[in-house]
């Protein structure tokens, strides 16, 4: 009986102790929801992850599904989209082998839309459409509506527009059959985003009073907070395309805004009310009401005190350093710029609220945070006295170095992944890398003018080109497009006007400093034209200058390359593979080099990438040369060098060459793309070929801009390896005096031939 009675007491403390494991699981995971509704990310982001931990340990694989999946929504409200991505994919993987239900399709719908997130456009549609056919085939409408507007965005983010309105409005229709006023309301604001974007006006507004109605509905909750906030910032847009309704869409603008606000602020969720009192700063501020826009600007950076939440600071600290510029307050203005670009230097690559918020472009927002900066500084020296020469350097020096950090940022943004942080780990101070004979140009283009910030030995020298960006932008695309016209010389208008723009104002001062190589740091378009092919009305500017090009001086290792021992790995196609033609010159390109430095060639059939992996792995190559087609996108995804069984990426690129940057002794001091091209027109391609060298650890390429005759491209890569050679010449000046070569020479006299070809990173 006794003993009966001991296990009745430990039956019921079991049950005890099992209840208060349920408890508290209930109650943490009540806690994980109340600080995402409270925009707290990185604690939810925590507690799930902590939660889905416990559930496995209690064997309950559904329950750890689904705290994985919630831990995913915070981390892409951080911006974490990879971390995200992985968590869906463990959830996914729990569930396989269970009976299919609503909660397997949502996940799937869950997991394309973070694919989205990556620009991972095909594996999107593959996770969207099974997530779809699976909820039609269980008839669970509300995973259907949601992964149909999920569809909608990856539509719209394809330019597929007409198929994205589609999805968005079948959304729409099933969550209000059902109810889902949140789900209805976001559809309908997907929709006007859309519309305004293909400049549709009338429907956007259409879809932006749906969304107002639908959001009406809802109770005061995290979601409408944020509805409310993004129907704010779409009305706010349309008011300047829809004068007639300008004023009512602007009070809509207000009161959205001011009702998201006091919502916010009686949830707790201080994201939300930064976001509402920053906008609102910023519609005062757009009504040059700049007292009323510095208090809310201050607010809504107030909310965020207790928060990590840099994506949202840099926009405030940014908005408070405009406002502070219009009242004429330059100094505490520059300070408010400098926490914004620290603020920068804290986000992932792209920027996103992780929210339903309007995410902008880092492309656009943060250059233009940079660039005001450095436009600050410089006009704080202009006001500078000419006495105060050590004050105005240094205005000039964080300008540059202001340039210097967009361009780093805008690498990582290209590459989305920290090749840039470990190159510029290693690398020294700007002004240790200029020697004697050596200058480094930075255009700067602004929307009134271009600065010119000349580093020479002696220090830093700037000259301001009352020319603006627009007009800059516009004879670079008209010089790269009739460069490449080999019968016309009708390149030579606008290769004049571009030097006299950016070349003739520092004339003097290259010459007084008996400047021989010329390092430009080009932004935007420059990038997508050779500056050696600029000419003074006489000749060519590579008559008087070796140039080379690099993304950042700071990513930019000045060490020599060591010549006497190179040790060459030589891959090339002759044959046509996947598409493109024969390259039939390139055995003679190959062997020119061997016969000069020795090496190993792996040709056509030998050139695969498996065998290219274990040459670079096995071996201490210097210099890595590829003779084979290529291509620079926009998309680094899209980039990549042709081999004989297939494309080889620039993260297979990185992998491959990569492993000799950590090679204290023999890294690989050249990488060669002798038959490369970059996307037409596209700024954004070549600054995927600009840190190309970057991306694969190399210490500097050379590569071309555009495809050229296949015998042209052959002999000048040849030459340019024979000038190599001489000990008393560095790489830039070899790479000179082989375009001069084909300067001098009848056949190839005209820039298409030898101006493409550009030196890129280490020049020495």
């Amino acid at each position: 009986m006794r003993k009966l009675n001991y296990l009745i007491v430990i039956a019921c403390l079991s049950c005890g102790l099992a209840r208060a494991a349920d408890d508290d699981l209930d109650a943490r995971q009540a806690a994980a929801q109340q600080a995402f509704l409270q925009g707290d990310f990185e604690a939810s982001a925590t507690r799930w992850t902590a939660l889905a931990e416990a559930y496995q340990a209690a064997g309950d694989t559904a329950a750890q599904s689904r705290a994985l999946a919630h831990a995913a929504e915070s981390d892409q409200a951080l911006g974490l989209h990879a971390l995200a991505i992985e968590q869906l994919e463990r959830a996914q993987a729990l569930m396989q082998g269970a009976t299919p239900d609503a909660w397997q399709a949502t996940l799937q719908g869950a997991l394309g839309a973070a694919y989205i997130t990556t620009r991972s456009w095909d594996k999107a549609e593959q996770s969207l459409d099974a997530g779809l056919t699976l909820a039609r085939r269980l008839n669970a409408p509300a995973a259907e509506a949601a992964i149909l507007n999920d569809f909608g965005n990856l539509h719209n983010a394809r330019e597929q527009y007409g198929a994205a309105l589609d999805s968005y409005e079948a959304c729409l229709q099933i969550a209000r059959r059902l109810g889902n006023h949140a789900l209805a309301a976001r559809a309908a604001v997907n929709a006007a985003a859309m519309a305004i974007e293909t400049a549709q006006f009338p429907l956007a507004e259409t879809y932006l009073a749906t969304g107002v109605t639908e959001t009406g509905l809802l109770n005061d909750s995290h979601d409408k907070a944020y509805l409310l906030i993004r129907i704010a910032r779409l009305q706010q847009q349309l008011a300047g395309q829809l004068p007639d309704h300008e004023t009512a869409l602007l009070t809509s603008t207000y009161e959205q805004l001011t009702r998201a606000g006091d919502i916010a602020q009686d949830i707790g969720d201080q994201r939300a009310l930064s976001y509402a009192r920053g906008y609102l700063g910023e519609l005062y501020e757009d009504r040059q009401r700049h007292d009323e826009a510095l208090r809310l600007t201050n607010q809504a950076i107030y909310a965020i005190q207790s928060l990590y939440a840099p994506e949202i600071r840099y926009r405030w600290e940014w908005q408070t350093g405009r406002i502070l510029k219009a009242q004429g307050n330059r100094t505490q203005a520059i300070d408010a710029y400098r926490r914004a670009v620290a603020s920068l230097q804290a986000i992932r690559a792209e920027l996103d609220t992780g929210s339903d918020t309007v995410a902008a472009s880092f492309r656009r927002d943060a250059g233009t945070v940079y660039l005001e900066l450095a436009d600050l500084l410089l006009a704080a020296a202009d006001d500078t006295p000419v006495s105060e020469r050590e004050q105005v350097q240094h205005y000039l020096v964080e300008a540059r170095d202001t340039v210097e950090q967009l361009k780093t940022t805008e690498l990582q943004d290209y590459f989305q992944d920290d090749c840039v942080a470990a190159v510029r780990a290693r690398i020294k101070d700007i002004d240790e890398t200029i020697s004697d004979g050596t200058a480094v140009l930075y255009p700067i283009a602004l929307a009134d003018r271009i600065e010119l910030l000349l580093s020479l030995p002696s220090g830093l020298t700037r000259v301001s080109v009352p020319v603006g960006r627009e007009q800059l932008d516009r004879v670079v695309h008209e010089f790269r497009r009739l460069l490449v016209k080999r019968t016309t010389r009708q390149y030579l208008r606008p290769a004049r006007q571009l030097y006299d723009w950016l070349i003739r104002p520092l004339q003097q001062e290259l010459e007084d400093n008996h400047i021989r190589i010329l390092v430009l740091v080009p932004d935007a378009a420059l990038r997508t034209v050779p500056l050696a092919a600029l000419h003074d009305g006489k000749d060519f500017l590579v008559r008087r200058y070796a140039i080379a090009t690099t993304p950042s001086m700071r990513l930019t290792d000045p060490r020599p390359i060591e010549r006497q021992h190179a040790n060459l790995l030589l891959n090339g196609l002759t044959v046509p593979v996947d598409g493109f033609p024969p390259l039939l010159y390139v055995q003679s390109e190959l062997e020119s080099i061997q016969a000069l430095y020795g090496g190993k060639r792996l040709q056509n059939e030998a050139f695969r990438k498996q065998r290219l992996q274990e040459e670079l792995a096995g071996n201490e190559y210097s210099i890595v040369h590829f003779a084979t087609h290529g291509l620079f996108s926009g998309q680094v995804k899209d980039s990549f060098i042709l081999t004989y069984d297939g494309r080889l990426s620039m993260d297979d690129l990185e992998q491959f060459v990569g492993v000799s940057w950590f090679r204290q002794d023999v890294p690989v001091e050249l990488l060669t793309l002798s038959a490369c091209e970059t996307a037409v027109g596209d700024d954004t391609a070549a600054l995927g070929l600009a840190g190309v060298a970057i991306k694969a650890g190399a210490r500097s390429a050379l590569a071309s801009l555009w495809s050229i005759n296949d015998k042209a491209s052959s002999e000048l890569v040849a030459n340019f390896y024979r000038e190599l050679k001489n000990p008393d010449l560095t790489k830039a000046e070899a790479l000179q005096q082989a375009q001069l070569q084909f300067l001098d020479d009848l056949r190839y006299r005209h820039p298409v031939y030898w101006s493409p070809f550009l030196l890129i990173g280490n020049w020495l």
